[in-house]
């Protein structure tokens, strides 16, 4: 098998601080980082709240052997932020294939509830976001630039 599995941490406004806190105390590198602003000029009809505009939509994290992924959003947007729903599982592969299979199989248990549905996305052309039944968050992705 040829994916890994990144702890996703949504921060609720305090991602950049977050990530300035992992850097300093565990020797974090920042590996990739995206603001708002910059996602706005990515794809034009997102739409950012005032505010919001330097706020992280998607950073990673090197720690160590690991990768922690870090973003302000939670994966269920018409639940508000609380510590427990902060945390999901991102599950990602250069095969896109293996992305498939994962989340059809997935699929195949009826307790699976699909809150995005795979599709394209400006960040990857197989992205979605199931939850397990046991209210486990699951993120999807193919990720070309993971081929090595």
């Amino acid at each position: 098998m040829s994916y890994e599995v990144v702890t996703f941490l949504s921060m609720n406004g305090r991602a950049a601080e977050a990530i300035e806190f992992y850097t300093q105390h565990l020797q974090a590198k920042v590996i990739f980082k995206v603001t708002y602003e910059e996602m706005k000029r990515m794809e034009p009809t997102l739409v950012v709240k005032e505010g919001t505009e330097q706020w992280v939509s998607h950073s990673i994290l090197e720690v160590g052997a690991h990768k922690l992924m870090l973003a302000e959003e939670t994966m269920l947007p018409q639940s508000s932020y609380q510590v427990g729903n902060h945390i999901s599982l991102c599950i990602q592969s250069a095969d896109r294939q293996e992305i498939e299979l994962m989340y059809h199989s997935l699929l195949q248990d009826p307790r699976t509830a699909v809150i995005r549905p795979l599709g394209e996305i400006v960040f990857s052309e197989a992205y979605g976001i199931v939850q397990d039944p046991f209210g486990i968050l699951i993120q999807l992705m193919y990720d070309k630039r993971l081929a090595k």
